[in-house]
């Protein structure tokens, strides 16, 4: 946010040095006598009045973030004092209602009655404790509502203040710069659908691999996954990172379902040449011995049978993922096991053409994989696990590093991450 900031009032003082260099020019013409020079004057004194209220607009912006920076970097530090205040006083309620539960057994289980009068004097005081401590959590929660409430108002006055500049300063922006403010107002609504679009390619996509009449809905939703990230992107609302990682996405798609494709012609060309090869070896049944030699290696491919659904065994579930498609798989399991036909130079060309196919599918799944695990371990599952170590054991090196790797990955997309034509 100061880094934004900071950039604005450079922008501010870059228009306020070429106001001044223009301002200048225009002085240095009236030393001389021209027709042309004076034009050029006043078009110069035209320019340089219009950059001035420019200025106006990026200098208010920048102050306008810079207090919002501020506001935001002590709402950050009384957070983080308010949660530890909120953690210790719900560990200690907790530890007190343990000792709570235990002296009541204790008074259950008793027959002296001034031991009876002693405990209950015990239970008077853990209970008041663990009111004292009840009351502390409470007061934390309220005070952690006050400081997002506050930061809350700080951002909509901020939010004002650029808004009142810009409408202010007789500047009409473009159909762009509306677009973009129009993103900017729905950008949370914008970015929860462009979250549930990416969960939504990544379900269809794994599910295609059992069910391939998905795909071209698991490709439909991956380009809309991109299109709308460009959008985001273009407009400064997300990292151009998250755009190459959704373009990435579409793209390996896509070069993954033309081998797929492919591979299905490879296999049918296969099994053209095998049964032609048994016909000219003069077999009686050709057509039939190469298709069950086709079929028979997906023998065992079935597993549980939820009533009319049939479930994949395991094996084959491993396989089919492994491929990433049913026909990947069949294709795999006919290269290494049918034999009905099999031989020649023909086959082994095409065997060579359906490898090099499953080569390219696998490559663009494994760029995929590789230009999506930083976001994945760092944002996804980055966070969670650095907590639960945190809670487990706290101060431990572990989550330090986590969090300073997931610190420096925020940072490389915030410098990343700008306005087509700002």
């Amino acid at each position: 946010m100061s880094r934004r900031a900071n950039r604005f009032t450079m922008t501010a003082d870059t228009i306020l040095e070429a106001v001044e260099g223009l301002r200048t020019a225009i002085a240095d013409t009236g030393r001389h006598e021209s027709k042309a020079l004076d034009k050029l004057a006043e078009n110069a004194d035209q320019v340089a009045s219009r950059l001035a209220t420019l200025e106006n607009r990026y200098r208010e912006a920048g102050s306008a973030l810079s207090g919002f920076a501020t506001e935001l970097e002590s709402a950050q530090r009384e957070a983080d004092r308010l949660v530890q205040a909120h953690a210790e006083a719900e560990a200690a309620q907790a530890r007190y209602e343990r000792e709570i539960e235990h002296h009541r057994d204790e008074r259950q289980r008793t027959t002296d009655p001034l031991v009876a009068v002693d405990l209950n004097r015990h239970l008077l005081v853990l209970s008041q404790r663990q009111g004292a401590q009840t009351a502390a959590a409470a007061d934390a929660q309220a005070r952690f509502t006050q400081v997002v409430t506050r930061l809350r108002s700080a951002g909509t006055a901020a939010a004002e203040r650029m808004r009142d500049a810009i409408k202010g300063d007789g500047l009409n922006d473009g159909v762009w710069d509306d677009f973009a403010g129009w993103v900017a107002d729905n950008a949370g609504i914008l970015k929860a659908i462009h979250s549930v679009l990416r969960t939504v390619t990544a379900v269809l996509s794994v599910l295609s691999f059992f069910i391939p009449v998905l795909v071209p809905f698991a490709l439909a939703a991956a380009a809309l996954t991109a299109g709308l990230s460009l959008v985001l992107a273009a407009t400064g609302q997300i990292s151009w990172i998250d755009f190459a990682v959704d373009l990435i996405t579409v793209a390996t798609f896509g070069v993954a379902a033309v081998a797929t494709r492919a591979l299905g012609g490879v296999m049918n060309a296969l099994k053209g040449t095998r049964v032609a090869r048994l016909a000219a070896q003069g077999h009686r049944s050709p057509l039939r011995s190469v298709t069950g030699s086709f079929n028979g290696v997906l023998r065992g491919r079935n597993g549980l049978s939820i009533g009319p659904v049939k479930l994949p065994s395991v094996k084959w579930a491993w396989e089919v993922n492994g491929a990433k498609g049913v026909s990947n798989a069949h294709f795999l399991r006919v290269a290494s096991r049918s034999q009905a036909g099999a031989g020649g130079p023909l086959d082994k060309i095409l065997l060579q053409m359906g490898h090099a196919e499953m080569q390219r599918i696998k490559l663009a799944f494994g760029v995929r994989t590789a230009v999506s695990m930083p976001n994945t371990a760092l944002e996804t599952f980055g966070p969670p696990i650095s907590g639960a170590l945190e809670r487990a054991l706290p101060d431990n090196p572990v989550s330090a590093v986590v969090d300073s790797l997931a610190d420096g990955w925020q940072d490389v997309k915030e410098r990343t991450s700008w306005k087509v034509g700002s």
